[in-house]
């Protein structure tokens, strides 16, 4: 599985404004402006990464090898001819696909290359999607399995969806008090240390980022979960 950024948020959670009056930084003073900029954007990175969320909405590929249930014979099995391989909840576990940094907006497209090694675009009728579920589910409409793709052929299958657990940032922005002020504390933190390493031992703040982004986190994303 591999997972790539398409399109990052338009908007960051904390505006610059509002991490400067945090920084104590004067509106007049500009000059690390660029600066601080570039750390809320780092900061909400992290805070993504930690947490396993988009914020904001954006766009990722997942790229999978093959769909769920797949057999290395007979590429994606059908739960008609091999219900004997399919024993136990074919629809919430063995044929599911999860998306990745919820919570979905919209899965945008699915793609794969068919055994005649040509790309085919999977009909958005043939599949449902579970936005509400953090991670998404994504399986096959009711009488239908995932198409057989190409054998042991790396990302044949491609997954374009949008993920954004707090809007859009522009017109929806419904962002909690934890996030914002994990990454203020972040920012502030790298503005007044802008070093790799020092020789002042530094220690966690108890109730500081990580207990604020505890609150939000994803702490489930294998297949055998749901």
């Amino acid at each position: 599985m591999n997972l790539q950024l398409i399109t990052g948020p338009a908007v960051e959670p904390v505006s610059l404004t509002v991490a400067k009056n945090f920084l104590v930084l004067d509106a007049s003073f500009t000059q690390d402006d660029g600066l601080v900029s570039a750390l809320i954007a780092a900061a909400r990175q992290y805070a993504e990464n930690y947490t396993h969320r988009a914020f904001f909405n954006q766009q990722w590929r997942l790229s999978l090898n093959n769909f769920p249930v797949w057999w290395p014979e007979h590429g994606t099995v059908s739960p008609v001819s091999r219900t004997e391989y399919l024993l136990g909840t074919y629809w919430m576990k063995q044929s599911a696909i999860l998306l990745p940094n919820p919570t979905c907006v919209s899965v945008d497209s699915i793609t794969y290359v068919d055994t005649t090694n040509t790309e085919q675009t999977l009909a958005s009728s043939a599949y449902y999607v579970d936005t509400t579920a953090e991670p998404a589910i994504v399986v096959p409409v009711p009488g239908r399995y995932w198409p057989t793709t190409q054998a042991m052929l790396p990302g044949s299958v491609q997954v374009l969806f949008t993920g954004g657990s707090y809007g859009d940032g522009v017109e929806v922005n419904t962002c909690p008090s934890t996030v914002t002020t994990a990454i203020q504390l972040l920012v502030s933190h790298w503005y007044a240390n802008r070093e790799a390493s020092s020789a002042v031992s530094v220690k966690s703040i108890p109730f500081g980022v990580d207990v604020l982004l505890d609150t939000i986190t994803v702490h489930c994303m294998d297949y055998n979960s749901h």
